[in-house]
C-alpha cells in the first residue's frame, strides 16, 4: 500500500490496540538502502537504515526540513526532496550551490537528526560486510530481518518500561515487491529471533518526495554506508547517539555490523 504522510497518520490511529487509543502509541520506522545489494565488484558494504519517529513528532519533524528549504529556496512552493547523494553530486535544484553550501545544506539535515531527542526519534542501521555475503538475494533478507528485529526489540522494551508502543514500516516504494515477499516469508516461516509481534505485518510504500521522514532515513543509512565503505565518520559522529541502547548501556542495540572480519567498528567494539 502507498501512503502519504496524511494517509500514514490516519493509519496508525487505526493500528493501536481497541479501547486504549491513547495508551498504546505507534513508532513509524522509514527504512532507506545504501550500496547496491548486487554490487560487490566496487563496494565491500551495503547498508539498511532509517529512523523510527514517534508519531505525534512526524509533523514537527516535517516542518522543520520545509524550513530548510525555505532557508535554501526562497519562493518555492513545491517540495524539494532532500537526497545527500543528490546534493553532494550537485544535481537537480542543487547545482546551482557552490559546494561548501551543499555541505552546509547536508550539516543541517544530519543536525535536525542530533537534536531530536530520545524518544522521538531512534536511529536503526544494519550493515553488512562482503564476508558475510553469499548471494544477492541473501544480503537484503539479512540486513532486513536484523533490522526488523531490532526495531521489535526496542518496541519491547518500551512495553516493560510502561510505554506500550507499536511499529509500523515505511519503505520507498520503488522497492515495494521486493519487501513485500520478505515480510510474506517473515508471516510464514517466522525470522531467526521469533514473531515481530509488535510490528504491523504489512510494510507502507511512499514516495520520498510525499514524506519527509524518507529523506531522513536516506541521510541515516548513508551516513552508516560511508563510515564503513569509506572511513568517513564525519556525520556518523553527528547521529551515533540517535543510534537506540538500552539504558545505561555503551552497547548500541540499534546499529550492527555483520562481518566474518575481525573488527573495532562503532557496532561491534562494544557488542558482548
Amino acid at each position: 500500500m502507498r501512503l502519504g504522510e496524511s494517509s500514514i497518520r490516519l493509519v496508525t490511529r487505526k493500528l493501536l490496540v481497541p479501547g486504549r487509543p491513547y495508551l498504546t502509541s505507534m513508532y513509524l520506522l522509514y527504512l532507506d538502502e545504501s550500496g547496491d545489494q548486487k554490487s560487490w565488484q566496487i563496494q565491500r558494504n551495503y547498508v539498511l537504515g532509517g529512523v523510527a519517529v514517534h508519531e505525534g513528532q512526524v509533523y514537527a519533524l516535517s516542518k522543520e526540513l520545509d524550513a530548510l528549504q525555505n532557508h535554501y529556496f526562497p519562493g518555492i512552493a513545491i517540495s524539494i526532496a532532500f537526497h545527500v547523494t543528490e546534493i553532494r553530486g550537485h544535481k537537480h535544484h542543487f547545482e546551482r550551490f557552490a559546494p561548501a553550501v551543499r555541505e552546509k545544506i547536508i550539516s543541517d539535515v544530519y543536525s535536525i537528526i542530533q537534536n531530536t531527542r530520545f524518544p522521538n526519534l531512534i536511529a536503526f542501521a544494519t550493515c553488512i560486510d562482503i564476508s558475510s555475503v553469499q548471494n544477492p538475494a541473501q544480503v537484503r533478507r539479512t540486513v532486513f530481518e536484523d533490522v526488523c528485529l531490532r526495531f521489535n526489540t526496542f518496541l519491547l522494551r518500551q512495553y516493560k518500561a510502561g510505554y506500550p508502543s507499536k511499529g509500523m514500516l515505511i519503505i520507498d516504494e520503488n522497492r515495494a515487491p521486493q519487501y513485500r515477499e520478505l515480510i510474506e516469508d517473515f508471516k510464514n516461516a517466522g525470522t531467526k529471533g521469533g514473531y515481530l509481534g509488535n510490528i504491523a505485518d504489512i510494510p507502507y510504500f511512499a514516495r520520498c518526495h510525499e514524506t519527509r521522514m524518507l529523506q531522513l532515513a536516506d541521510f541515516c543509512s548513508n551516513a552508516v554506508f560511508r563510515y564503513y565503505e569509506r572511513g568517513d565518520d564525519t556525520h556518523m559522529k553527528t547521529i551515533l547517539s540517535r543510534f537506540d541502547r538500552r539504558p545505561s548501556s555503551l552497547f548500541l542495540d540499534g546499529l550492527k555490523h555483520i562481518t566474518k572480519n575481525p573488527c573495532q567498528c562503532v557496532a561491534c567494539y562494544n557488542r558482548p
